[in-house]
């Protein structure tokens, strides 16, 4: 734990830790599970209550390690509440991406480009809410511009990404854990590309947006490599450019994600993503108490 004035650090005990945390993964991804509030309660036991008298901000900055990559900690319950009840969470792939971005200027606050429920080619795969999702949210934007079926493709994304401060892609994601820059987003095709947006072709774009959202189906996932690495699309994002993302680690629900999505731009407006996120979390929580529809988003990067 580091603060202003000192650095401290506690010795845990990481046997069968990535069993208990495929455990609680698991049932947080079944809403009707029942499982959730003993998982929940022992990795909090495991991991925060070493140091949670310690924990007099409001505001916590984690850097997970291995498969604590994979957990989320806004979930994580003393039996009394959870930790997103007390504290806004924000979180680093690598406490080496620290000195990537902190020469980086906070963006002005701009406009918003945002792409919602693109057509791929299967009804199965679509996204009403999606696309009432990024319809509503673009109100709240002067200058906005929606995407959406045909148009939200990989090669509008391409081109006018880097035109906007925020970013909005309410798609599906693709997870490849053995060739994770292959790992990406799935846009519309056109006659100029596939549309799959691949880690691989953000690291050849160069974005200039405060905030990139990836309101898709397990986005937040990467590759864990070399340690406190992670390799997936969060961390091509912030290569890209992007100052933060907010990303997801299951397989969303359509409305609830389009709810809190709702509630998370209205309450950006007052400038913090952390608790923007935070707050919009609260607010679905209100009506769907399980995590499962809550829990899944994360913001990683700048506040």
């Amino acid at each position: 734990m580091v603060t202003r004035d000192a650095v401290k650090a506690v010795k845990l005990n990481g046997g069968n830790l990535p069993q208990e945390i495929e455990a609680f993964r698991k049932a947080l991804e079944d809403p009707k599970s029942n499982q959730i509030s003993e998982l929940s309660r022992n990795l909090y036991g495991r991991l925060i209550q070493p140091v949670a008298p310690q924990l007099t901000t409001k505001r916590l900055l984690i850097v997970g390690h291995g498969v604590l990559h994979y957990l989320p900690f806004a979930a994580l319950s003393d039996g009394s509440g959870y930790l997103v009840d007390r504290y806004s969470i924000r979180l680093l792939p690598s406490a080496s991406v620290l000195q990537f971005l902190k020469g980086r200027q906070a963006q002005k606050a701009g406009s918003l480009l945002a792409f919602g429920n693109p057509d791929l080619g299967d009804a199965k795969y679509d996204l009403k809410f999606a696309q009432d999702e990024v319809q509503t949210i673009a109100k709240s934007f002067s200058g906005a511009k929606v995407l959406v079926r045909q148009e939200a493709t990989k090669s509008a994304f391409k081109s006018l990404g880097p035109q906007f401060s925020y970013l909005h892609l309410a798609t599906h994601g693709k997870f490849d854990p053995d060739m994770p820059l292959k790992s990406g987003l799935l846009l519309a095709k056109d006659n100029q590309d596939d549309g799959f947006l691949s880690m691989g072709d953000l690291y050849s774009m160069r974005l200039n947006a405060d905030l990139v959202t990836l309101s898709a189906c397990e986005t937040g996932l990467g590759k864990v490599s070399n340690g406190d690495d992670v390799v997936g699309l969060t961390r091509g994002f912030l290569y890209a450019g992007s100052n933060s993302i907010v990303a997801s680690l299951w397989e969303v629900d359509d409305l609830a994600t389009s709810q809190l999505m709702t509630e998370f731009y209205t309450n950006l407006k007052k400038g913090d993503k952390q608790e923007a996120l935070r707050q919009a979390q609260l607010s679905v929580k209100k009506q769907n108490p399980h995590p499962f529809y809550w829990a899944a988003f994360q913001l990683t990067g700048m506040p």
